[in-house]
């Protein structure tokens, strides 16, 4: 009984939550394998470009996962580490923006010697709204010290990323920032009031740029432009079509053959539809849907109201992620850049991704069922 007891009471990891994260590693570098082997040696010649990028990607993503596991995750919660980190996320970001150094792609300036200051900044302003929101948790129904003060946080990264520019990305963070919010506890009618103003704001941006608004206008009439975006939707939508329900095979995709741009990146999950059908996608919105399950799980029951903000915070990055990647490659709506957390190629994005991760199953080796979030 002392024995039984003891395993019993024993803080652990969550080992489904575990198996997940680690599958969708190794699934992804398996996918990009496949995707990326034809434009690879098309634009590189070399068809093991991407799956060599990738899996030292993956090899340093790995080891974030651990730091993540291993750190206690309310280190995170000190004033110094957090005012260091947010400021030096906003500094690279300006340098982005005035240096002539950073790299450029398509007119957007991205990286900064081979990682995206966007992507730390998507993860940073989790980590910086739960120590602010747990910081300032008496002060949250407050309009001014309470809800202006984070918006302000938020809007100066979102606005920085979406000068790069990257709209999709910006949006993204302001999504996770915004839900985090409403998580925390803030006055419905603050947040409701506010997104009048905001999102008329928003659609102005979305619009008044001719290629945002060229992709709003092919995503409600695709054969309109059947050789540009439209193009990208259609293609992906043959892909899942072509997958039936078992799909074509692994490797054996022919729309990852220039049909679509970044197969091995943004429309990977087109690849996935069209090489393991239908039976595939399921199982890989499954995995998803079961990160977000334990990830809310171990929120709910997280030893401190500091944990139950930070896992809703990396949870909820993961499944808006996973959630507007699927919808873009769908056609439902307007064709942009995302990519699909743990299985897109990219080496940034999938580091801060499994370190976040990490940092989430270390929330639930701390926790125990029985202690509530507000002890």
């Amino acid at each position: 009984m002392i024995v039984k007891n003891a395993i019993e009471d024993n803080i652990k990891y969550d080992i489904v939550l575990m198996i997940m994260v680690f599958g969708l590693l190794v699934f992804g570098s398996v996918m990009v394998m496949s995707a990326g082997s034809f434009i690879a040696a098309e634009k590189f010649n070399n068809d093991s470009y991407f799956t060599i990028n990738q899996t030292k990607n993956a090899m340093i993503a790995f080891f974030a996962l651990l730091a993540g596991m291993l750190l206690n995750y309310k280190i995170y919660n000190t004033k110094y580490l957090m005012y260091a980190g947010l400021g030096l996320t906003v500094l690279a970001l300006m340098y982005l923006l005035i240096s002539n150094h950073s790299e450029s792609v398509k007119g957007a300036k991205r990286w900064i010697f081979g990682f995206q200051p966007s992507e730390v900044a998507k993860n940073m302003i989790v980590f910086y709204l739960a120590f602010s929101l747990n910081r300032k948790r008496n002060e949250l129904k407050q309009f001014m010290r309470g809800y202006v003060y984070h918006m302000v946080i938020l809007s100066s990264i979102v606005g920085m990323v979406l000068l790069q520019p990257a709209f999709s990305t910006s949006m993204m963070i302001f999504a996770i920032g915004y839900t985090m919010l409403y998580i925390s506890g803030m006055k419905l009618k603050h947040l409701m009031s506010s997104m009048i103003l905001i999102i008329p704001i928003i659609i102005i941006i979305a619009l008044i740029q001719p290629y945002r608004l060229a992709r709003v206008t092919t995503f409600l009439e695709p054969e309109k432009d059947t050789s540009g975006k439209g193009w990208q939707v259609e293609q992906s939508l043959i892909g899942f079509g072509n997958g039936g329900l078992t799909g074509v095979g692994l490797g054996e995709s022919r729309q990852k053959e220039f049909y679509l741009p970044e197969p091995h990146n943004d429309f990977i999950f087109s690849i996935i539809g069209d090489e393991l059908g239908f039976a595939g996608t399921i199982l890989l919105i499954a995995a998803y849907v079961i990160i977000m399950i334990r990830g809310m799980r171990i929120a709910s029951r997280a030893p401190d109201y500091y944990g139950f903000i930070l896992a809703s915070g990396i949870t909820m990055t993961v499944v808006i992620y996973s959630i507007f990647n699927m919808s873009i490659t769908l056609g439902l709506v307007p064709p942009t850049g995302l990519p699909l957390p743990m299985v897109s190629y990219g080496g940034t994005s999938l580091i801060m991704t499994m370190f976040s991760m990490g940092v989430l199953l270390n929330i639930s080796y701390k926790s125990k069922s029985q202690v509530p979030i507000d002890d």
